[in-house]
């Protein structure tokens, strides 16, 4: 079980990464132009787009904070998984 916990742990960390590094790439250079962007953006679009959706309904500014919010969301999962971890 721990091993299945600490997979978890770090896959949910390497999405976290990969949001953050789109993020701030996305500034400077435009993604999916070449092979390591494109596998960025496959990694985190699924992820991205939902959130984006629902927070246009919401909040209709041209700024993106979808980012912000997915990794905030991951960050409550990795509490929730910990906590339910330590209680089993």
């Amino acid at each position: 079980m721990a091993v299945v916990f600490q997979i978890a742990m770090i896959l949910l960390d390497i999405v976290t990464w990969a949001v953050i590094a789109r993020a701030i790439l996305s500034w400077f250079y435009p993604i999916g132009k070449d092979p390591w962007s494109k596998l960025l953006l496959d990694v985190t679009e699924p992820l991205l787009a939902p959130v984006r959706t629902v927070l246009s309904r919401i909040m209709p500014i041209p700024i993106d904070f979808s980012p912000i919010v997915v990794i905030l969301l991951i960050n409550l999962l990795q509490r929730l998984l910990i906590s339910a971890y330590h209680a089993g």
